[in-house]
């Protein structure tokens, strides 16, 4: 008998119980359709930079400074400790016994593979045109279990760089800025005076600006030469099993081979601070929309109320409890919380689908050539969850509201 009554005057009120449900439904759609597009941004750069740049990379620097002498003797902080006739040291810094430390990680559980690395900055001339530009000086068939950046070549081939003689594999974007294209000759320069003429034997693409834009593969021998690092490698690349737990293996090897250890996390950690002012922002945002449409809910259900008034009385003087009224305005919102919620997933859905195919062009941190769309099982169930709540929550109010009538005060005409 509840839901039936409930049901009827769930069915009176037909244009106010839509615009209820219609609020529901438009905050759940937003909220999908707002994370999947915030998680796919997210989702590309978070994967490019990681398969294409490693999971961890161990550097030739140690994470602490050692506190020099003075400052050690002298501790404090306002003391004006002045040196005379010092000399300054240019320290060339590597990582020792690199070929050890190499067989070392490859015996450890949980790393894939790792990878030898020397880089340096040069300066890259074609023509007329001249930008700075990252080297990385590499073993070719290690780099590529170590990163992807081998499957990301939109021309020519990595294998080239063993056989091209003073071959280079550079981004898009550096291809782009220079005008240069496969097989034209390069010319780079790096600070210590070192200058040769490479061949672009490869150009790839990752979708991630800093990268294509900023970056170039090398023989790792030649390399050394260029930056005048013989016989140095600097950096180690390492994959591992699971790139979620790079920090907890990063950790871990940093204890082991004493040298700053940093995992992708580490390395991006601004990018990762601006995702999740991101997410926070959504959620405001979608939660301010459901919020609005509560309002809307409690609105309506508080004038159904008040004008039945009578009804309820009479409801109370045949039998029915404060807990039979409260269940049936309350199933009202159980209503308007299921149909509104259950649209909203199916248009959050579509909407997303429309998005995917739109022909927009980005380039940015990422460059893509649409919309980014990134779908969580985790956000429907959130959004169904939150909205359900919400909504029940301001039918609570009206619901209480009715059951505390007395049908004497009504018939008295006290309300």
């Amino acid at each position: 008998m509840r839901w039936f009554i409930s049901i009827r005057y769930f069915l009176s009120h037909k244009r106010q119980s839509l615009v209820c449900i219609a609020g529901v439904t438009i905050s759940v759609m937003m909220f999908i359709a707002m994370s999947a597009m915030m998680g796919g941004f997210t989702d590309k750069f978070i994967i490019e930079t990681v398969e294409s740049s490693g999971h961890i990379t161990i550097k030739d620097e140690f994470r602490e400074t050692q506190t020099p002498i003075l400052q050690r003797a002298y501790k404090d902080p306002n003391a004006l400790l002045l040196v005379d006739g010092t000399k300054p040291q240019d320290k060339i810094r590597k990582i020792k016994n690199s070929t050890g430390l190499l067989a070392k990680l490859r015996r450890m559980p949980g790393i894939v593979a790792a990878a030898p690395v020397v880089t340096g900055d040069v300066i890259a001339t074609y023509g007329t045109k001249t930008m700075n530009l990252g080297i990385f000086g590499i073993e070719p068939e290690q780099q590529i279990r170590v990163t992807t950046i081998g499957d990301k070549l939109i021309a020519g081939d990595f294998g080239r760089l063993k056989t091209a003689g003073n071959g280079v594999v550079v981004g898009s974007g550096v291809a782009d800025l220079l005008g240069a294209k496969l097989d034209d000759t390069i010319v780079l320069t790096s600070p210590t005076g070192g200058k040769t003429v490479a061949k672009i034997v490869g150009i790839f693409q990752t979708g991630v600006t800093p990268v294509d834009y900023g970056r170039a593969y090398m023989m790792i021998n030649n390399a050394q030469t260029l930056v005048d690092k013989k016989n140095i490698i600097n950096e180690i690349v390492l994959r591992t099993d699971d790139y979620t737990k790079a920090q907890d293996y990063a950790a871990q090897i940093e204890s082991i081979a004493g040298y700053r250890t940093e995992s992708w996390q580490e390395s991006n950690a601004n990018f990762l601070k601006i995702f999740r002012i991101q997410t926070v922002i959504t959620y405001i945002i979608t939660a301010s929309l459901l919020i609005v449409a509560a309002f809307g809910v409690l609105n309506i259900l508080i004038m159904a109320v008040l004008e039945r008034v009578n009804d309820i009385a009479i409801l109370k003087s045949i039998g029915l409890s404060r807990s039979d009224i409260t269940q049936i305005y309350l199933f009202q919102g159980l209503v308007i919380g299921l149909i509104g919620s259950s649209l909203g997933l199916a248009l959050g859905k579509v909407t997303i689908e429309i998005l995917r195919r739109l022909p927009i062009q980005m380039e940015g941190l990422v460059k893509t050539e649409g919309l980014l769309m990134s779908e969580h099982r985790s956000d429907y169930v959130t959004a169904f969850i939150a909205s359900m709540i919400i909504v029940l929550l301001a039918a609570a109010y009206p619901a209480r509201r009715a059951a505390g009538y007395d049908p004497v005060d009504v018939i008295r005409g006290a309300h």
